[in-house]
């Protein structure tokens, strides 16, 4: 397992296949963190396009940030993890915007989320009212 700071504001690790982002509860991710984010998806996945768990609970992203993040080119599919009506809400505004080229589910329990994104199913659904 590695793991990479993303500039004090997460961690970002390759653990069984899946790219794993913790941003840290309450923080604000501009550009330039997306962007480190990026160079860290990039440098971990050697290449690959991985399925990937964000956790962004309690996180917001700026609108420049939300612009290059994520990146089809490194991330086969994406679950977003939260815990409160606020994450929801944050992800159900988001996902409708995200023309992402793979498929992107909430969900509030960490399994779940991981079950789905190790599927070997291909089917590109971004339902953001998916809750598991």
């Amino acid at each position: 397992m590695s793991k990479v700071d993303i500039k004090g504001k997460g961690t970002l690790e390759l653990s069984g296949g899946v790219l794993r982002l913790r941003w840290k509860r309450g923080a604000c991710i501009g550009i330039d963190v997306a962007t480190a984010a990026l160079e860290a998806i990039a440098t971990l996945g050697h290449g690959a396009r991985l399925p990937m768990l964000v956790d962004i609970q309690g996180v917001t992203h700026s609108a420049a940030a939300r612009k290059v993040f994520p990146d089809s080119s490194s991330v086969s599919r994406m679950a977003l993890l939260g815990s409160s009506p606020v994450d929801r809400a944050v992800a159900m505004f988001r996902l409708p915007l995200v023309p992402a080229g793979f498929p992107i589910r909430y969900f509030t329990s960490a399994d779940s989320a991981l079950a789905w994104l190790l599927e070997a199913s291909g089917e590109s659904d971004t339902e953001p009212g998916n809750n598991h």
